[in-house]
């Protein structure tokens, strides 16, 4: 049983080149204590193995750092142990640059034979620049899988630690000689062509499953409550069979350069309903300003402070990384910056963590099939269904094949097709029991493309057919829309649908005269639309189900128009009209509800920091105060006060057709509500 993780993590790098001398000399414990002591630090992780391939303990196994001349690692661990401080070991697995040099053998390959690279030039002299994170990919089913194996042991019988980190546990395929081999032996044809990688990626995944498993029986047999956690392996569509081998989740998302603000909140609410009981999540930020390896590059206290009461509030522990300097001289200023967020993580921890999302409305995803998701247009569906909600502060729950659906008065299906059997037995019961859908793109079509295996109001009459098209809503979808009637670009045009006996059409569809090329185009982008209505609609309601046959998700991940988003809402409200949870605030205003039976409370978590597009960053910086927010709270047990833990300032109640209501007077960065019952 692995123990709950503590909250105000960091984890360490020291990815450190041969080329750099005295390495580690300035480290002093005292110092390394202080730094975590100001920052308030209660679990960190620290290196064992870099991505240089050096080691920074006396191995036997590995190679230690050249400069190195002492037993570093070992020292860190004693130093965290005087402080009761849990500590993890990393160990690099996909990128050892020394071991790939060294053991080209040993290499990812992709189908032509060349070298699996991530961001990699092999042509390039060593005079040339070298771009940022770029390193040759390692295969672990070559003879580094029994390097790796055996440093993991030498590293357990050693030392005593709380846990293991695998980092670089990510790539999807190989084609070295060790792996066509074993494909071979399989049976498994290997072409260019789509099946044939669905193929190779499916014995891939068997590849690591096995190469996990090895590592947790080494890591379990001497310290049997160590988590581990192999990184790369927490995505959502990451195959259900390495998930489960992971004892806990850390969400790696750098919001300044990757992913954004909006990646963390929709992964948390993923991995948190996946698992029963839940597993321990962790969040990953930086203390950058950028990403990983740089040096000398701050984020500043304010925005760390945000980021970090959003972890708390979504129920993730915190994690922030830091670079060790060659040197070993831990920087003081950096924690100094991470007190700041982890006293306020001190004072609101208890309000986010081990509760439960209680949303009423649902988002359905479905990666049952075995997680390969090319071809559908990656996870943009999903991504900018969740980013619209967390826009307009719909609080929602991830749904996962199997779940109970009774508890949610509505779902959305994101525009993935349904692939799975079990999940659209599941999603026809809960629309028979009385449940209601809101259903967009091609989620609900059947196999052959002919028919939908859901009642949805529509019958198909092909695929999508132009590079774009328009779509004019009627007076339910078109409701506050500015301009109100005019027709509306769709960046992709809908898939062809007529309505079935019954059903209200909610939108028609304007074709543009023809598709741009050079052999018919206008203007300088896309083509105008038709003045005549098209023969198929753009959205449809019958019963409880209303169906958008676009792909809005995908849409706004890639565009993000605000006219869009105006009329996805209105769909969803038509049959989503009464949630647990709703506040206003601006549209860079973030809520999660959480519920805490054991408390007999409901924590409301209200975040409001726009972020800021710097150069090629996301920056936090400005906490314009709100006040006097309205909530509401729909909830079956009878609330007894309402209160702000932060101030301990009771709020007046009021209530209203089934709902109660509180007005925030303040909300400025992160504001908590409790409603105890």
């Amino acid at each position: 049983m692995v123990p709950s993780l503590p909250a105000r993590h960091v984890h360490l790098d020291f990815h450190t080149s041969e080329q750099i001398p005295s390495v580690g000399a300035r480290f002093d414990k005292q110092q390394f204590q202080s730094a975590l002591v100001l920052g308030k630090v209660n679990y960190i992780t620290i290196f064992a193995k870099c991505h240089h391939s050096w080691s920074y303990y006396p191995t036997e196994v590995g190679m230690r750092h050249p400069t190195l001349d002492f037993d570093l690692m070992g020292q860190e661990l004693e130093a965290c142990r005087e402080l009761k401080i849990r500590c993890a070991v990393y160990y690099t697995v996909g990128w050892s640059a020394t071991d790939a040099e060294r053991h080209p053998e040993w290499c990812c390959r992709n189908l032509d034979g060349s070298l699996q690279t991530f961001n990699y030039d092999v042509s390039a002299k060593p005079s040339d620049k070298k771009p940022h994170g770029s390193w040759k990919n390692l295969c672990p089913n070559t003879g580094y899988r029994d390097l790796m194996l055996a440093q993991t042991e030498e590293i357990c019988r050693r030392y005593r630690f709380d846990g293991f980190f695998f980092d670089i546990c990510f790539f999807p395929r190989c084609y070295c000689d060790s792996c066509r081999s074993q494909m071979s032996e399989a049976g498994i044809e290997l072409d260019a062509g789509p099946a044939s990688v669905v193929r190779a990626t499916r014995f891939y995944t068997g590849v690591w499953r096995r190469f996990f498993e090895d590592c947790r029986q080494i890591v379990h047999a001497h310290h049997l409550e160590a988590s581990i956690f192999f990184n790369g392996r927490a995505d959502i569509d990451t195959p259900a069979e390495l998930l489960e081998l992971q004892t806990h989740y850390e969400l790696e998302d750098l919001p300044t350069t990757w992913g954004g603000y909006d990646k963390f909140p929709v992964r948390s609410k993923f991995f948190f309903r996946r698992d029963h009981p839940p597993k321990p999540m962790m969040a990953m930020s930086g203390k950058f300003h950028t990403w990983w390896g740089e040096f000398g590059g701050f984020k500043h206290p304010d925005a760390i402070r945000y980021e970090a009461a959003c972890m708390i509030a979504f129920g993730a522990r915190c994690s922030f990384g830091d670079q060790l300097h060659p040197s070993g001289e831990i920087d003081l200023g950096t924690y100094a910056n991470l007190s700041e967020a982890y006293r306020y993580v001190e004072r609101i921890e208890e309000f986010g963590l081990d509760g439960e999302p209680c949303s009423n409305l649902g988002l359905f995803l479905d990666f049952s099939t075995g997680g390969v998701t090319g071809g559908q247009g990656g996870l943009g569906h999903e991504h900018g269904v969740a980013s619209m909600l967390l826009e307009a502060q719909l609080d929602f729950d991830v749904v996962h094949p199997g779940a109970e659906l009774s508890r949610f008065q509505a779902i959305i299906l994101p525009g993935r097709r349904i692939a799975s059997e079990r999940a659209r037995e599941q999603l026809v019961l809960y629309l028979r029991d009385g449940g209601s859908l809101l259903v967009i793109g091609e989620s609900a079509l059947a196999e052959g493309e002919k028919s939908f295996f859901l009642e949805v109001g529509a019958k198909p009459l092909g695929p999508a057919r132009g590079d774009c098209d328009f779509i004019v809503p009627g007076e339910e979808l078109g409701t506050g829309l500015k301009p109100p009637d005019s027709p509306v670009l769709c960046y992709e045009s809908a898939l062809r649908i007529a309505p079935a006996p019954g059903a209200r059409t909610l939108a028609q569809i304007k074709e543009a005269f023809f598709d741009r090329t050079y052999g018919h185009y206008c203007s300088h982008q896309n083509t105008p639309n038709r003045l005549e209505n098209a023969s198929h609609v753009g959205g449809v309601e019958l019963g409880r189900v209303v169906f958008l046959p676009h792909a809005w998700g995908r849409m706004y991940n890639l565009h993000g128009a605000r006219i869009h988003r105006d009329l996805f809402l209105n769909a969803l409200r038509r049959i989503h009209r009464s949630p647990m949870l709703e506040v206003r605030l601006p549209s860079a205003g973030r809520v999660n509800l959480v519920h805490q039976p054991a408390r007999r409370r409901y924590v409301a978590h209200l975040l409001y920091a726009p972020p800021h597009a710097r150069g090629n960053c996301q920056v936090i910086e400005d906490f314009p105060p709100l006040f006097e927010v309205p909530l509401a709270l729909r909830v079956p047990q009878p609330i007894q006060r309402a209160w702000l833990p932060l101030s301990g300032q009771l709020l007046r109640v009021t209530e209203n057709a089934g709902s109660i209501g509180v007005k925030v007077p303040r909300v400025e960065c992160h504001e908590m509500v409790v409603f105890e019952y």
